[in-house]
């Protein structure tokens, strides 16, 4: 069958060829040996045996030896006796260098035809050189393309060989510095690399890979990879082989990564079908070996035509010189023996362009194939390669025509989607009695898949929960995660869903679908205790040592006002102005009156007595102008300390937590809060993370539960950072929870899903259906304010927050109000009593008839006067009168030097 298939390759050169017949058939040669495809072989035999209708005739050299020294003396020994040949096509892998055969045919003029995938590096000045082959640059180019179109942030090169680094020269080159660093693993064609995918899969997390291989050993890579990673359908990879298409991959059912291919040729070519054998594919070395012939037969005749237009040999036959044997010369027998033709052909390959099985075939000027179409196909479901688009010499651009669907996507009969979760309210929780999960994420993730379903994706899902209800952080020593997202890594779980903040380090690792939540990072108090109320709050505004010295100070200036009054002459009055020389002088400054005055200015309210010397005067202006200060002062003070009362005295903003030492603060340990701290470049953030990376004991917690119950004990003694949203949730349930500040920064939640997931576009819409349909709205209300909530925590504004003065900040005031009172009340009281055993004593009446008798007169409330001497029930007494006014000059002077001492006599 391969046989008969290709000599209808033959045939079908042929006929693509033999539009004119020409009367001369020249002498070509195909080398091959055994590192060439037995099929390029026979293909050149078939091709030389399809009849007379050729520009050409020859013969197939099948090397029995593969060095460059030994090739060229069978090539001697198979083209001299007349037997030479004016083109070569040469299959052999040329390593990059011009070998013996390749320089004897420059040297002789004959057109060496090159086959292999790695052009000579002298190639430029091989001017009878032609590489069939695209360039290994230009090859790299199109595959650096097709990386970018596919979005690949980070990849492996997996190789066999250092050909490699020539072949993906220009993937390497073109890849940013600033992006993640190519991984490079080479692969032993005849071991065991199960490791080395382990490796990749496994620890590095790698999910893109471009794999440069030989064709054969595409399956027996894939085989151990499916061995080692069980979800394949993370993976993602190019193969670099231009037919790798033609590779049966239908018995790999368990290998569902996704495929993507860059090829010359096309499967199933039209050219190709025969009716026994439409499924057959030809490799790429065959068809360049056909599309070498093509391309010379038609050059051949062009040649051949051009010259039988000459003048000078028209209507006679063509003379063609001989060509020479490819054998070893001095310099001078090569410029002797030189085909005089070669340049002739050389210019007519250049000129000619061939439409061929791996496209157009046409050269520049140094004989490198340019004007090619690369087509770009993927691996289906059924384990076909689909022809999906192409890739443009001219343009650089890879152009996608159609739609299929990823091999990744391909629906097995045991795949059940699994979605890890960890327990936290509302997001997700269970019951000990049952394993039926609830939350906020159950429900979203039964919206989803439901939205998938009615659009024709019917999948199976089920929850479990991660053990120690982490999010993930890196496991220390090695590449490997805790958690949800080491679930997601080692494709343990298809979806993580929680409160599972978006961060760049998870992003580098996972894929996260369209956010289904925004929020930010608040600092979560407790509402201060009611304090309670301060009686004596207008206390407040003098310091008590203030106090202490207004006291002290008010009775030294009473007395110092005392002396000054006492002393001064201007303060001593004639008691009865009608008499110009009274026998005494009046002073009205006793101590009694001093204090008086004093206490009266100071309360702003003055005194019925002023004084009168400018010693008295000049003491009373200082202590007005002290008591001016003093009450302003005071005036000024409470004013500003009812205002601060009203204010709360508890965390207002998150930068006081900086300059204080009394409330400690943390977050969840190795969270996304925890990070962002850590690696903020903020000031203010750097200072609190400082705090909170030396304080002991710890003041991280495990969980968002943990760091809200040390909250509620710490009575404000702690505080702790999480995402606003959890905050809103815990406020609903525990009323003396609040959020301080504003937030810091802005994230989002998202389902965190491997690399690659072939369910990312899926849930991405369906996000986005249920955020403009409202549904996500309504499970937040659901979530944060009905379910479990048996307590409705609106705040309402307090009495506090009117700005008024309340009773509990004034009260001692009323306190202090009457005691006053209630002290003068006493002391009128004795005051009365003695007054009345003055007079009982006086008018020898008893102490009752004495009190009753002043208690009528003086509070009858109707009488504005009484007597001075009111009648008394006993008859009066003998005794001296009371009040004698007759009295000595010596008695005078005595009295008055008395009364400078006696503080209670007022005159």
């Amino acid at each position: 069958m391969i046989y008969f298939m290709l000599h209808l390759v033959a045939i079908i050169v042929n006929s693509q060829t033999g539009c004119a017949e020409v009367s001369t058939r020249l002498p070509i040669g195909g080398l091959f040996n055994s590192k060439t495809l037995p099929n390029s072989a026979l293909a050149f035999e078939n091709i030389l045996k399809i009849g007379t209708t050729n520009a050409y005739h020859g013969k197939l050299i099948a090397a029995q030896v593969t060095d460059s020294y030994s090739t060229a003396l069978e090539m001697c020994a198979n083209t001299s006796s007349d037997d030479g040949i004016v083109a070569l096509v040469d299959a052999r892998p040329t390593n990059g260098i011009c070998d013996v055969t390749c320089s004897i045919c420059n040297k002789l003029n004959i057109s060496h035809l090159i086959l292999g995938w790695q052009p000579p590096a002298t190639l430029e000045n091989d001017m009878y050189s032609f590489f069939y082959h695209p360039s290994p640059e230009i090859i790299s180019r199109a595959f650096a393309t097709l990386i970018k179109t596919l979005n690949w942030d980070k990849f492996t090169i997996l190789y066999e060989d250092e050909g490699s680094f020539i072949r993906l020269q220009e993937i390497i080159n073109t890849w940013p510095y600033k992006n993640d660093q190519i991984l490079f693993k080479r692969l032993d064609p005849n071991g065991d690399n199960r490791e080395t995918f382990k490796y990749i899969f496994k620890v590095v997390h790698m999910s893109y890979h471009v794999l440069d291989c030989a064709v054969d050993n595409v399956k027996t890579y894939m085989e151990q990879m499916t061995e080692v990673e069980n979800s394949t359908q993370y993976q993602s990879f190019i193969l670099t082989a231009l037919d790798a298409y033609t590779i049966n991959l239908e018995d790999l059912a368990d290998f569902r990564a996704n495929v993507s291919t860059l090829h010359l040729t096309m499967p199933n070519d039209i050219r190709w079908i025969d009716k026994d054998m439409s499924n057959y594919n030809i490799r790429l070395e065959t068809a360049l070996t056909a599309d070498a012939l093509g391309h010379l037969d038609k050059a051949i005749r062009s040649m051949l035509m051009e010259i039988e237009d000459q003048e000078e040999y028209s209507r006679r036959l063509i003379p063609i010189a001989d060509p020479p044997s490819l054998c070893f010369m001095k310099s001078k027998e090569y410029e002797e023996a030189a085909w005089p033709q070669g340049a002739a052909l050389r210019d007519a390959l250049l000129k000619t362009t061939y439409k061929g099985f791996t496209g157009n075939v046409n050269f520049d000027k140094y004989g490198k194939r340019t004007n090619f179409v690369l087509h770009y196909s993927k691996l289906s479901n059924e384990s076909q390669f689909i022809y999906v688009g192409k890739w443009d010499y001219k343009t650089d651009t890879l152009y996608t025509e159609k739609d299929i669907t990823e091999r990744s996507s391909a629906k097995s009969s045991k795949s059940v989607i699994r979605i890890v979760s960890r327990k936290g309210k509302p997001y997700f929780d269970f019951s000990n009695e049952t394993t039926t999960f609830r939350g906020y994420a159950v429900d979203l993730i039964d919206k989803i898949f439901e939205h998938m379903r009615n659009n024709g994706k019917d999948l199976k899902y089920e929850f479990y929960r991660v053990s120690g209800d982490d999010y993930g952080h890196p496991i220390a020593g090695t590449k490997k995660w805790s958690g949800l997202i080491g679930e997601v890594l080692d494709h343990n779980a298809d979806l993580a869903i929680c409160d599972l903040a978006i961060t760049s380090e998870r992003n580098a690792l996972v894929d996260f679908s369209t956010p289904f939540m925004s929020l930010g990072i608040g600092l979560l108090t407790k509402e201060p205790e009611p304090e309670e109320p301060d009686m004596f709050s207008f206390i407040k505004p003098l310091s008590l040592d203030v106090w202490l010295y207004l006291a002290t100070i008010y009775i030294i200036v009473s007395f110092v006002l005392l002396i000054c009054a006492r002393m001064s002459q201007d303060d001593w009055v004639n008691p009865h102005p009608c008499n110009q020389n009274p026998e005494n002088l009046q002073n009205i400054w006793s101590l009694y009156n001093c204090m008086w005055l004093t206490m009266g200015s100071i309360m702003t309210q003055g005194c019925d007595i002023l004084p009168r010397a400018v010693g008295s005067r000049w003491v009373a202006g200082m202590w007005w102008f002290f008591a001016l200060i003093v009450t302003a002062s005071y005036t000024a003070n409470m004013s500003t300390f009812l205002s601060a009362s009203r204010r709360s005295n508890d965390l207002q903003e998150v930068s006081d937590l900086v300059d204080q030492n009394s409330i400690s603060y943390g977050t969840v340990d190795n969270a996304s809060t925890y990070r962002f701290f850590e690696t903020s470049n903020d000031t203010l953030y750097k200072k609190l993370w400082n705090v909170m990376k030396s304080a002991r004991p710890t003041v991280f917690t495990t969980s968002n539960e943990e760091g809200r119950d040390r909250v509620l004990r710490s009575e404000g003694k702690y505080a702790f950072f999480m995402e606003s949203t959890s905050i809103e949730y815990y406020m609903q349930r525990f009323c003396s929870l609040k959020m301080t500040g504003g937030k810091l920064d802005s994230k989002d939640y998202g389902i965190a899903m491997p690399k690659n997931s072939p369910y990312k576009r899926g849930i991405d819409n369906a996000i986005l259906a249920l955020q403009e349909s409202g549904e996500l709205l309504k499970l937040k209300t659901k979530w944060w304010e009905k379910e479990d909530n048996a307590l409705d925590c609106k705040k309402t504004e307090t009495e506090e927050n009117s700005g008024s003065v309340q009773m509990k900040n004034t009260s001692g005031i009323f306190i202090v109000l009457a005691s006053g009172g209630l002290i003068g009340f006493l002391v009128a009281i004795i005051d009365f009593l003695l007054h009345a055993k003055k007079i009982c004593v006086t008018e020898k009446v008893s102490f009752k008839e004495a009190v009753v008798s002043e208690w009528n007169a003086s509070l009858d409330p109707r009488a504005l006067h009484r007597l001075a001497a009111p009648p008394r029930s006993a008859a009066p007494s003998t005794a001296s009168p009371s009040r004698e006014r007759s009295q000595s000059r010596a008695v005078s002077v005595l009295r008055a030097a008395t009364s400078f001492i006696n503080f209670d006599e007022i005159y």
